[in-house]
């Protein structure tokens, strides 16, 4: 089917095969549903309506609902609770068409959804073929039955916008931000009493700057795909600064495809250059290898990941971003678990990042939300239970001296006035995670496995933010080391912008502070929502 005769089609002749030929191919997607829309609209009068058509499309409408269970609107179920509860609050009124007339808001919307794949979602989850068979019918049942297919599809439209179409559990198990609620019953009329229902209709999607630019991403990635995606790297030697080789030539092929070589930059085409490996580099960055300017194994099989498989990557990501709350604070911290850093944004400008550690595979660090509301500087331990059992314990076992080599104090219980014990003289082979009667807390100081800082937040899995002793692990490329919480690489200078609000906090009283050795916590003048996060695909302020 090609635009031509599409133009020439009667809006009755469109079907769902030449609705589906075209929404499988992107470059004519924007074009097909202009047309559908001018289509639909022509065969409608826009003439004034007769009280009685008007009664007897609102007699239909109440008659459909009250028998729904008989009708099949379309492959995919309406929301028959939502659709009953919303035409009784406005006695079954219409908010497309009444017997002869089409809304200007209903163009709005199919325009909306014809691009919805521009959100990541798709299209067909919205009725449109369903919408198209019934449009022009002279039929009132059939035009009640349209009315209920748009009613529906906003309000599927709206609820996926706004709260993800997918359950986060199904694809991420430790996800554990709660989506936001959304009651379509209530929001309906309030996008429908919008001044301008395009605006109210593209508020619903997520504002943020990460999703705005996940959005650009899927575009350009959508147009790569349409220009044919990019070339296959077979299997083959390694290559580096250096080597000469056939492939070098497809290398810097595919390197420019994604602008990680510039197409300005001269070279031979077979030699890897110092501008191929700068280009390769830049290419591992963005993929999260490690940026060795080598063409291994692993950066191979990242370059020969399908283009469809990045597209589905990146829609996934931006679905993640429907699953988090609309407005995540005028201030807000951001940890992506995946790239292992830490952001604090500030509207949609980034004022600090740092790199962090997080929880190893076994023990890896759940997607959460909380408030951060306290710095506390050199901070006891308490050593959690599996920790204690699974790490600890062992090496006691081997060494009797273990625990107090590393400053850990036994106490006999939680409560305040537990007695402290020696731990030599403890059995600990009768100890397991069922039965350990004990806490086991590390005191203070430059040996402290939470650093000389902790940031806390709530959450209710203890997780929190710290400093760490072992600052060689920052240097490593894979940070996923530690036991779920989050170690901060600049803990001093998260400390200063979140104390910032308290002139007594200057930076000379934080070194002064933690150069006492003694445990100060400080409240902050302003809590500070921070998502722990895991996104895969990003877009940063380069591009």
């Amino acid at each position: 089917i090609n635009r031509y005769t599409l133009l020439m089609m009667p809006a009755h002749a469109y079907t769902a095969r030449a609705m589906n030929a075209l929404f499988e191919s992107p470059k004519h997607m924007k074009l097909w549903a202009a047309v559908f829309v001018l289509a639909l609209l022509l065969p409608w009068v826009t003439s004034a309506q007769s009280p009685a058509a008007t009664k007897d499309l609102a007699g239909m409408l109440r008659a459909q609902l009250i028998s729904a269970e008989s009708h099949a609107h379309s492959s995919a179920a309406l929301d028959w609770p939502t659709l009953r509860d919303f035409y009784l609050r406005r006695g079954y009124h219409s908010v497309w068409l009444n017997a002869t007339t089409y809304s200007p808001r209903a163009q709005q919307l199919l325009q909306t959804l014809w691009a919805a794949s521009d959100e990541g979602l798709e299209p067909a989850a919205y009725h449109l073929s369903s919408i198209e068979l019934k449009w022009g019918s002279e039929s009132l049942a059939e035009r009640a039955s349209l009315e209920l297919l748009l009613t529906d599809a906003l309000a599927r439209y709206s609820i996926h916008m706004q709260t993800g179409r997918l359950q986060p559990k199904a694809v991420d198990p430790d996800w554990y931000i709660e989506k936001p609620k959304v009651n379509a019953v209530h929001l309906l009329p309030q996008l429908l009493a919008a001044d301008d229902f395009t605006v109210a209709l593209s508020a619903l999607k997520p504002s943020h700057i990460a999703y705005r630019r996940l959005r650009g991403a899927l575009a350009q990635h959508r147009q790569l795909q349409a220009e044919g995606g990019w070339p296959v790297i077979p299997s083959g030697p390694r290559l580096e600064l250096g080597s000469v080789h056939e492939q070098v030539a497809l290398l810097r092929a595919r390197l420019k495809i994604e602008a990680d070589l510039l197409e300005a930059q001269p070279g031979d085409g077979v030699l890897f250059d110092e501008t191929v490996g700068r280009a390769v580099k830049r290419f591992q960055q963005r993929h999260g290898i490690a940026s060795d300017g080598v063409v291994g194994p692993q950066t191979r099989a990242a370059m020969n990941v399908p283009i469809a498989k990045r597209i589905e990557q990146i829609k996934l990501n931006m679905e993640r971003w429907r699953w988090l709350p609309k407005d995540l604070g005028k201030r807000h911290i951001l940890v992506n678990t995946a790239g292992y850093e830490l952001t604090v944004m500030e509207g949609d400008e980034s004022v600090l990042a740092m790199q962090v550690i997080v929880g190893q595979p076994r023990r890896s660090t759940p997607t959460i939300s909380g408030v951060m509301n306290s710095v506390v500087f050199n901070p006891t331990w308490t050593v959690p239970l599996t920790i204690a059992v699974e790490d600890l314990v062992p090496k006691q076992l081997h060494d009797p001296t273990y625990l107090q080599s590393l400053n850990i104090r036994v106490f006999d219980g939680y409560s305040a006035d537990a007695a402290e014990l020696d731990p030599a003289e403890i059995d600990w082979r009768r100890v397991s995670k069922k039965h350990f009667p004990y806490r086991l807390v590390q005191d203070p100081g430059p040996g402290n496995s939470l650093g000389r800082i902790k940031f806390s937040f709530s959450n209710r899995f203890d997780i929190f933010l710290h400093d760490t002793p072992d600052r060689s692990l920052f240097a490593k490329h894979a940070r996923a080391l530690s036991s779920g919480c989050i170690r901060v690489k600049q803990p001093q200078q998260l400390a200063n912008y979140l104390l910032r609000g308290k002139k007594t906090w200057t930076n000379d009283k934080i070194e002064e502070t933690i150069a006492s050795h003694e445990t100060v916590a400080a409240g902050l003048s302003e809590s500070l929502p921070i998502y722990l996060v895991y996104w895969t695909a990003w877009v940063d302020a380069d591009g």
